[in-house]
């Protein structure tokens, strides 16, 4: 069995202690690792059926973008790894930074629109869609309890008003909001990703979910550092899945949707 993990966070030593614990308090979890590049390799090494992965970070502000482009990119180095960029709604050249993105090989866009502070469907997001549409795919995060600026229904709008819009809804379509992923997201053509569900869904709605949106849609992560990947991969493994759907869930549909070769 070979999975491509396809959202996971590596984070500068310098200032991954402080990323990390912020998440922990935001989110009220217990975190499972450190997030540092040492660390990261630790962890997969517990996960040898890992042998791609999809790494991304997100720029808070605005003058954090250009850093935040240069690290993951740093990390391509390592021919296991994919990385998907950021951008902020505020940066002042969004066009250029994206061709500099992709001069850079990284491969998308990581929107974390409740940390960015933005409804990811207002009118100054949309610049960013307006130019990524038919270059770069964004990978959003979905759902929150806290706030509704990634909520299901504005991700839909979102794709209502970009069609053309390569998009992946993290967390099954929408975190600790999955009744409304049901409802505004599945059936349509965005991609789910896994990542942050296993440990809080009732299984039976993440295999109903899976199943009604499509195999071919869903794809596995972990969200490193959040959880350890073997044992996300357990508890996926857990669900059912026949091996042909595994293959799809797990290794051809993150292929797929980067336009990679397997």
């Amino acid at each position: 069995m070979k999975i491509f993990d396809i959202h996971m966070h590596v984070f500068p030593d310098a200032v991954a202690e402080k990323a990390v614990t912020n998440l922990g308090n935001y989110y009220k979890v217990k975190m499972a690792s450190k997030g540092t590049w040492e660390d990261f390799n630790k962890s997969l090494a517990k996960s040898p059926e890992i042998k791609k992965c999809l790494i991304h970070s997100t720029a808070t502000a605005p003058h954090q973008v250009q850093n935040v482009n240069n690290f993951v990119a740093s990390l391509k180095d390592d021919k296991r790894i994919y990385g998907f960029g950021s951008i902020h709604p505020d940066y002042d050249d969004i066009e250029n930074e994206v061709e500099r993105m992709i001069s850079l090989g990284l491969r998308g866009i990581k929107i974390h629109s409740d940390f960015q502070e933005f409804a990811v469907d207002c009118k100054k997001a949309c610049k960013i869609y307006e130019v990524a549409e038919g270059r770069l795919p964004i990978l959003f995060h979905a759902g929150d309890e806290n706030v509704d600026t990634s909520s299901p229904k504005r991700l839909r709008h979102v794709h209502d008003m970009f069609p053309k819009l390569k998009m992946i809804a993290a967390h099954l379509g929408g975190y600790s909001a999955w009744d409304d992923s049901e409802k505004y997201l599945v059936g349509t053509d965005v991609y789910f990703d896994t990542s942050s569900t296993l440990q809080a869904i009732d299984p039976g709605q993440a295999i109903r979910i899976i199943r009604n949106h499509g195999i071919e849609k869903c794809i596995f992560g972990t969200d490193y550092p959040m959880h350890y990947q073997d044992q996300v991969i357990e508890k996926f493994l857990e669900l059912g899945f026949t091996d042909e759907e595994l293959h799809k869930l797990l290794w051809k549909n993150a292929h797929d949707f980067l336009g990679i070769e397997e």
